[in-house]
């Protein structure tokens, strides 16, 4: 597939879809189709992968939906996809709107297999919808994730940077036909409020608020806060990844609240997404990426004032107070486990692990921490130990600065 336009990008640069938009996945490709102009082109744009499904659900709360089922059927045999549907039982009464997605959700987990991807057509206009909505009924702005695990499979939602009118005029360009549902004119409801009342005036006397409140939000998580163990309800957690631009897979946040109230010796730690964990430590919780956990290192023999740069981080020299004589041989070696050190100043020795717990280093920077020996003889802890009996006045410190 050539882009050509805003909707073909979008898909491009989604990762996720990657592998099936260049025909390389086995697994399967469900598209949610409502037969809506959003689906209806988002199911147009991925008809060229081989593994594409539309997925239809009749929530059977209207009398057309037979009709636009079999709609569904006659747009996929169109653009030469597979179609399935599925009918689900919608309570009448009450939050339909909240109800039919319950349904079609549970119908979505029951359906994706191993692999298996569900794409979504929700836009930039609905993004911004939702953190309105968000906003004015109490929930932490978060928005819709562009991806999240769903069962065993995954749900992505591509075209969260791309308008509407863009889709619209995808579809007028490449003459689509759409189902217009009723029900999306309904003002009773809060999210066609919003739409047709509330997001007009808003881009009117602010031209472009539309993008920014759809515009991705993350904090990199090197500066994303902790999350306090007295903040780990389910809406914490839930607010605290999508800050990170993470998805919320719902057995990760039940397992972060679970552990929350671990033991304080405990350091848990639950996998976000590949690449991503969760790490608990004091008293708050830590997101922590997998190339910033360090692996042990090799050893090397280096010269006391030598500077050193490595993967796992890099060592430097100062003159202080006390230190070791410049231009002394030593080797730096990786924690094994069970070292000890007396500290200069102190009358006993500590162990390894007492000295980090004291300097509050995070547990996913120990393994890489760098031990210098003289000999057999443990002689310095950079940063945090310089051994009793072996130090030197105005002598050359180590300082370590983990990646």
């Amino acid at each position: 597939m050539v882009p050509d336009g805003r909707v073909e990008r979008a898909l491009a640069q989604t990762e996720m879809l990657a592998a099936f938009l260049h025909g390389t996945d086995s697994g399967h490709l469900w598209v949610g189709f409502s037969g809506g102009v959003d689906s209806t082109v988002l199911l147009h744009a991925l008809r060229s992968s081989p593994n594409t499904v539309a997925i239809h659900i009749d929530h059977g709360l209207d009398p057309a939906a037979p009709e636009w089922a079999g709609h569904c059927r006659a747009v996929a045999r169109e653009f030469g996809v597979a179609f399935e549907s599925r009918s689900v039982r919608v309570d009448s009464h009450g939050n339909r709107e909240d109800a039919a997605r319950r349904a079609r959700y549970r119908v979505w987990r029951e359906l994706l297999a191993p692999g298996d991807v569900l794409a979504l057509a929700h836009h930039a206009d609905d993004q911004a919808e939702t953190r309105v909505w968000q906003l004015l009924t109490g929930r932490e702005p978060g928005g819709m994730p562009n991806a999240r695990r769903l069962g065993v499979g995954c749900v992505v939602r591509p075209l969260l940077g791309v308008r509407r009118r863009d889709i619209i005029a995808y579809a007028q360009r490449h003459d689509l036909s759409w189902i217009d549902d009723p029900s999306n004119a309904d003002l009773d409801v809060d999210r066609n409020l919003i739409r047709h009342r509330v997001m007009p005036r808003l881009e009117a006397r602010h031209p472009g608020a539309v993008e920014r409140l759809a515009a991705r939000r993350t904090v990199p998580v090197a500066r994303l806060r902790p999350l306090p163990l007295n903040e780990t309800s389910e809406q914490g957690v839930l607010a605290w990844l999508l800050a990170a631009g993470l998805p919320t897979p719902s057995k990760a946040v039940a397992e972060i609240r679970r552990q929350s109230s671990a033991r304080n010796d405990r350091m848990p730690r639950v996998g976000i997404v590949p690449g991503m964990q969760a790490w608990r430590y004091r008293t708050a919780w830590h997101l922590v990426a997998d190339r910033q956990v360090s692996s042990p290192l090799e050893p090397v023999v280096l010269r006391v004032g030598s500077d050193w740069r490595g993967d796992a981080g890099r060592l430097t020299w100062r003159r202080a107070e006390w230190g070791l004589e410049a231009g002394l041989a030593v080797s730096m070696r990786p924690r094994q486990g069970g070292e000890r050190i007396r500290p200069r100043g102190r009358n006993r020795t500590k162990t390894l692990k007492a000295l980090f717990q004291e300097a509050r280093v995070p547990p996913w920077q120990r393994a890489g921490w760098p031990l210098l020996y003289a000999g057999s003889d443990l002689v310095a802890v950079p940063n945090l130990a310089l051994a009793h009996g072996l130090a030197t006045p105005h002598g050359w410190a180590a300082r370590w600065t983990p990646r």
